[in-house]
């Protein structure tokens, strides 16, 4: 969905999270986006809404959608137009990932909200909460992930693309984030050697930090 304010204005690519959708995961920024005069364009990520695919790899293959995406709108706007990549908790991974990519030139800072450190360590930290045994049932999902999604849960990680970022990131994180810790924001934030800049919501949840604090997350 594209919300075209003018051709020469900068423009925002949105990434939603994990079975999310861009009208709920991305209220913050549509509602900053049109009260400051920014094109926005909110993606359906594969195996979400209208996009094709079966299988959600928690950044993994996702962040070749991002490039992608990324090149749709560095060409329809021209290379002077200034673009911005955000995502929430998977589409903040899967953002960050894509750098590792090579992005358009035009592509000027990322905003990552509630970012994740690995996919692997997100799924550890679940099945940890719901008291299984981590190593024998990581084991198995990660198997299943190569053998049902073609894809292995630990060949990318945000962990280590951010740490080969050379464009300034703003990194969003909840006081209250009940699905990933605080020390996986801490460690992305302590690896990233670019211009960078983190805020803290307070009482917001996962996911939830505009809702909860919208002046602060929009200044």
């Amino acid at each position: 969905r594209l919300y075209k304010i003018n051709d020469n204005a900068p423009t925002i690519i949105f990434f939603h999270g994990y079975h999310g959708v861009s009208s709920w995961d991305g209220y913050g920024i549509f509602k900053m986006c049109i009260e400051n005069g920014i094109n926005l364009l909110m993606a359906d990520e594969r195996a979400h809404g209208r996009s094709e695919g079966k299988t959600i790899t928690l950044g993994i293959k996702e962040r070749y959608d991002c490039k992608i995406w990324a090149e749709y709108a560095a060409n329809r706007f021209g290379e002077k137009n200034d673009i911005i990549l955000a995502g929430v908790s998977m589409g903040a991974a899967s953002v960050i990932m894509s750098s590792e990519l090579g992005l358009p030139v035009n592509i000027k800072a990322i905003i990552a909200d509630c970012c994740f450190s690995k996919p692997s360590d997100i799924i550890k930290e679940t099945v940890r909460k719901m008291n299984l045994p981590v190593k024998p049932v990581y084991s198995l999902i990660r198997l299943g992930a190569y053998i049902y999604g073609h894809f292995n849960l630990e060949e990318m990680s945000p962990l280590t693309a951010v740490k080969q970022l050379n464009i300034p990131v703003l990194f969003i994180y909840g006081s209250n984030d009940s699905i990933v810790p605080e020390a996986m924001s801490e460690e992305l934030f302590k690896n990233c050697p670019a211009k960078k800049e983190k805020i803290i919501i307070n009482n917001a949840d996962h996911a939830n930090s505009a809702m909860t604090d919208y002046k602060k997350y929009q200044k």
